[in-house]
């Protein structure tokens, strides 16, 4: 992994390969790879991690609609870097362990489904369109004009405070900068055979993400998440026109992004450093856009997703929310039903472990300190019958 920083953004790449990538299980035939050969599906998928050190996605979908789901979750559970995306989950009751795997649907999960996903096991994307939103990827649609994979050649990160007072034309030739290297790179290791054929790529279907960090700090300045929804499209069309290749906007949660951010403002006197808390506070910026997952806060601040954002964004932000215990089905309904618009949500109870990675200047709150998602009401008297 490479990473090269600018004034007011921060670009990840790899060396010689795209950053991530999503692929259909139909297009790489794993259904019949994991019936001849167990040991050859997980060579397979172990070539396909080498690959993409941002992860990648596998979409399931299968017209059998079976899941081999024993092989699959050896392979979640060992590769935290793989992720599954399946419209129903079928994957094994017996898992206690948390999955990196996301179901897909247009309402909460309900029933035994909505249980295990309550209890943390997977997590649950609002798909209230067609196709498929993957978290950290984009939006992939319906048909994908019969594509089977997806790249992103890197992610460049940007601060929400930032993006008004951001040099596009820097960020777009450092882009140009990073792509020329990695298709270089990607050319010598294709032409010295290391590259997996059982890998497909496609240079049509790869693209750059903005993503956004530190909307926290954007909206305690009092700003206003329409200005920020039309500078990011500003910016991401400039960037488009630039580069002659699509530019999807998504959110970016990596708390060392947002550090690094934070620091490089201070050192440098960036504008947008006023945003920040002022000494003796790390100057770090809040990951996402809502509040910290790690710190003690509200729920519905944890969970912030923005309208004004929420058809800007190529896929909903990822939101882990630490609980004291499991949300009943009754609380986790009129929770989500106060939402403006719905973020990717993965619950947090105390037995599953919390989300990495882990900043020893920014620990994660104990489970019991968060508030919990069953609001108990209580109807006040109106007359003190104690007087």
């Amino acid at each position: 992994m490479t990473i090269r920083d600018g004034n007011g953004f921060i670009i990840q790449t790899a060396e010689d390969s795209p950053w991530a990538g999503w692929f259909s299980s139909s297009g790489m035939d794993w259904e019949e790879q994991m019936k001849a050969s167990s040991s050859l599906f997980m060579r397979c998928v172990g070539e396909l991690m080498s690959l993409f050190p941002g992860g990648a996605s596998v979409v399931w979908d299968d017209r059998s609609g079976r899941m081999p789901a024993a092989t699959l979750e050896a392979a979640l559970l060992h590769l935290p870097g793989l992720s599954l995306h399946v419209r129903e989950c079928q994957l094994s009751d017996q898992v206690e362990a948390p999955l990196n795997a996301w179901i897909h649907t247009p309402a909460p999960p309900e029933g035994d489904i909505g249980a295990r996903w309550r209890k943390g096991h997977f997590g649950w994307v609002p798909q209230l369109q067609g196709g498929w939103s993957l978290p950290g990827i984009g939006h992939v649609p319906e048909d994908a004009d019969g594509s089977t994979c997806g790249a992103l050649w890197g992610v460049a990160t940007v601060p929400a405070p930032a993006v008004r007072h951001l040099d596009a034309k820097a960020l777009a030739l450092a882009l140009e900068d990073e792509q020329g290297k990695i298709e270089r790179a990607m050319s010598h290791r294709i032409g010295a055979g290391a590259w997996p054929a059982a890998v497909l790529f496609q240079r049509r279907r790869a693209a750059w993400r903005l993503a956004l960090t530190g909307g926290w700090e954007y909206a305690q300045a009092g700003r206003k998440w329409e200005e920020l929804a039309l500078d990011v499209t500003a910016l991401r069309d400039s960037l488009g026109d630039k580069l002659k290749c699509a530019v999807c906007v998504g959110v970016s949660t990596d708390p060392r992004i947002a550090a690094l951010l934070g620091e490089q403002a201070f050192s440098l006197g960036l504008p947008w450093r006023d945003a920040l808390p002022l000494p003796p506070a790390s100057p770090s910026f809040t990951p996402g856009i809502a509040a910290d997952p790690r710190k003690v806060s509200p729920l519905s601040s944890r969970v912030i997703y923005p309208l004004a954002l929420a058809t800007l964004l190529s896929d909903p932000p990822v939101t882990h929310l630490r609980v004291p215990a499991v949300p009943s089905r009754e609380g986790t309904l009129v929770f989500l039903q106060g939402l403006e618009a719905l973020p990717a949500i993965r619950w947090l109870p105390p037995d599953m472990p919390p989300w990495g990675p882990f900043a020893a200047d920014a620990p994660w709150e104990p489970a019991a300190a968060f508030p919990g998602a069953d609001a108990k009401a209580s109807q006040p008297q109106l007359f003190d019958w104690g007087e």
